[in-house]
Protein backbone atom coordinates (compact mmCIF):
# COMPACT_ATOMS: atom_id res chain seq x y z
CA UNK A 1 0.00 0.00 0.00
CA UNK A 2 1.23 3.44 -0.94
CA UNK A 3 0.13 6.64 0.82
CA UNK A 4 -0.68 9.01 -2.06
CA UNK A 5 -1.18 12.77 -1.92
CA UNK A 6 -3.73 13.51 -4.67
CA UNK A 7 -3.77 17.05 -6.00
CA UNK A 8 -6.52 17.76 -8.54
CA UNK A 9 -8.78 20.80 -8.84
CA UNK A 10 -11.51 19.12 -10.88
CA UNK A 11 -13.58 17.48 -8.14
CA UNK A 12 -15.17 14.71 -10.20
CA UNK A 13 -11.85 13.79 -11.81
CA UNK A 14 -10.20 13.78 -8.39
CA UNK A 15 -12.87 11.60 -6.81
CA UNK A 16 -12.67 9.15 -9.72
CA UNK A 17 -8.88 8.90 -9.37
CA UNK A 18 -9.20 8.48 -5.62
CA UNK A 19 -11.70 5.64 -5.98
CA UNK A 20 -9.57 3.92 -8.61
CA UNK A 21 -6.40 4.05 -6.53
CA UNK A 22 -8.15 3.07 -3.30
CA UNK A 23 -9.74 0.10 -5.07
CA UNK A 24 -6.19 -0.90 -6.03
CA UNK A 25 -5.26 -0.96 -2.33
CA UNK A 26 -3.64 2.44 -1.86
CA UNK A 27 -4.32 5.06 0.80
CA UNK A 28 -5.28 8.32 -0.92
CA UNK A 29 -5.27 11.70 0.81
CA UNK A 30 -7.20 14.25 -1.22
CA UNK A 31 -8.11 15.40 -3.75
CA UNK A 32 -6.77 18.83 -2.88
CA UNK A 33 -7.64 21.63 -5.33
CA UNK A 34 -4.88 24.11 -4.46
CA UNK A 35 -1.12 24.14 -4.06
CA UNK A 36 -1.46 25.90 -0.71
CA UNK A 37 -3.80 23.32 0.77
CA UNK A 38 -1.82 20.34 -0.54
CA UNK A 39 1.50 21.78 0.66
CA UNK A 40 0.09 22.31 4.14
CA UNK A 41 -1.12 18.69 4.24
CA UNK A 42 2.19 17.35 2.88
CA UNK A 43 4.18 19.24 5.49
CA UNK A 44 2.01 17.80 8.27
CA UNK A 45 2.18 14.22 6.96
CA UNK A 46 4.55 13.60 4.03
CA UNK A 47 3.17 11.10 1.52
CA UNK A 48 4.89 8.15 -0.13
CA UNK A 49 3.97 9.51 -3.57
CA UNK A 50 2.64 12.76 -5.02
CA UNK A 51 -0.02 12.42 -7.75
CA UNK A 52 -0.21 15.94 -9.13
CA UNK A 53 -2.23 17.87 -11.66
CA UNK A 54 -0.12 20.70 -13.10
CA UNK A 55 -2.61 23.57 -13.30
CA UNK A 56 -4.55 24.10 -10.10
CA UNK A 57 -7.04 26.61 -8.75
CA UNK A 58 -4.25 28.79 -7.32
CA UNK A 59 -1.59 28.33 -10.03
CA UNK A 60 0.86 25.72 -11.21
CA UNK A 61 1.96 22.91 -8.90
CA UNK A 62 5.68 23.83 -8.91
CA UNK A 63 6.07 24.84 -5.23
CA UNK A 64 4.54 21.56 -4.05
CA UNK A 65 6.40 19.44 -6.61
CA UNK A 66 9.70 21.03 -5.57
CA UNK A 67 8.98 20.52 -1.87
CA UNK A 68 8.12 16.85 -2.42
CA UNK A 69 11.08 16.28 -4.74
CA UNK A 70 13.47 17.85 -2.21
CA UNK A 71 12.30 15.17 0.22
CA UNK A 72 12.74 12.36 -2.32
CA UNK A 73 9.00 11.75 -2.66
CA UNK A 74 8.30 10.12 -6.05
CA UNK A 75 6.03 12.16 -8.33
CA UNK A 76 3.40 11.42 -10.95
CA UNK A 77 2.18 14.37 -13.01
CA UNK A 78 -1.34 13.75 -14.28
CA UNK A 79 -2.05 16.47 -16.77
CA UNK A 80 -2.39 17.49 -20.35
CA UNK A 81 0.02 20.36 -19.61
CA UNK A 82 3.12 18.75 -18.05
CA UNK A 83 5.12 18.81 -21.29
CA UNK A 84 4.54 22.53 -21.75
CA UNK A 85 6.19 23.23 -18.40
CA UNK A 86 9.23 21.00 -19.11
CA UNK A 87 8.75 18.94 -15.96
CA UNK A 88 10.78 16.11 -17.48
CA UNK A 89 13.93 18.23 -17.15
CA UNK A 90 13.11 19.65 -13.72
CA UNK A 91 11.96 16.31 -12.28
CA UNK A 92 13.83 13.61 -14.23
CA UNK A 93 12.60 10.81 -11.94
CA UNK A 94 8.93 11.77 -12.27
CA UNK A 95 6.39 9.86 -14.32
CA UNK A 96 3.83 11.46 -16.57
CA UNK A 97 0.27 10.35 -17.20
CA UNK A 98 -1.66 12.29 -19.82
CA UNK A 99 -5.30 13.24 -19.23
CA UNK A 100 -7.61 11.56 -19.89
CA UNK A 101 -6.36 8.20 -18.68
CA UNK A 102 -7.93 4.84 -17.96
CA UNK A 103 -8.10 3.28 -14.50
CA UNK A 104 -5.57 0.65 -15.61
CA UNK A 105 -3.13 3.38 -16.69
CA UNK A 106 -3.47 5.12 -13.32
CA UNK A 107 -2.86 1.92 -11.37
CA UNK A 108 0.10 0.95 -13.56
CA UNK A 109 1.87 4.30 -13.32
CA UNK A 110 1.46 4.43 -9.53
CA UNK A 111 2.85 0.89 -9.27
CA UNK A 112 5.85 1.81 -11.44
CA UNK A 113 6.57 5.05 -9.59
CA UNK A 114 6.00 3.73 -6.08
CA UNK A 115 8.79 1.24 -6.62
CA UNK A 116 11.27 4.06 -7.38
CA UNK A 117 13.71 5.12 -4.67
CA UNK A 118 14.96 8.67 -5.07
CA UNK A 119 17.93 10.40 -3.57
Amino acid sequence: MVKILLVEDELLVGLDIKATLEDAGHEVDGPYPTVAEALSVAKAAPPDLGFLDVRLADGVVDPLASWLSDRSVPLVFHSGHAGAHDYGTTYPHARFCEKPSTPDELIEIVAMQSSVTLG
